[in-house]
């Protein structure tokens, strides 16, 4: 099984791909914006935690995981993937909510770094 700490933080090829499909401003626009996402659906999550609303904290997950996706965020994709379709309870989300936070730390700022570039 794969776990969060397999998969690399950031998926360059999809970075180059997007960088090869977008205007420079476009993409610096887009990756400036996933920190505030993730920061949304960790909230998002840990709101549906509180209110013993599983089905919405998975959505938030899953929401998570396309953004992340999309933006080339391989591990934050991984670890909301996780939360979305293999944790079963909402202590086995919670437990993983610290590590997703340090996740979007580590992604924002490797984020920053390929926008400056772009």
């Amino acid at each position: 099984m794969t776990t969060a700490a397999d998969v690399p933080l950031i998926d360059h090829d999809q970075l180059e791909l997007l960088q090869a499909a977008l205007d420079p401003g476009e993409l610096r626009a887009m990756l400036v914006q996933l920190p505030s996402a993730a920061d949304q659906a960790l909230s998002a999550i840990n709101a549906a935690l509180a209110a013993g609303d599983l089905p919405q904290a998975r959505k938030a997950a899953h929401v998570l995981k396309g953004s992340a996706s999309s933006l080339g965020a391989a591990r934050l994709a991984e670890v909301a993937r996780t939360i979305e379709l293999e944790l079963m309870t909402a202590g086995e989300i919670e437990a993983c909510l610290p590590d997703l936070a340090d996740i979007i730390v580590a992604t924002s700022d490797e984020l920053a770094r390929w926008a400056e570039r772009a």
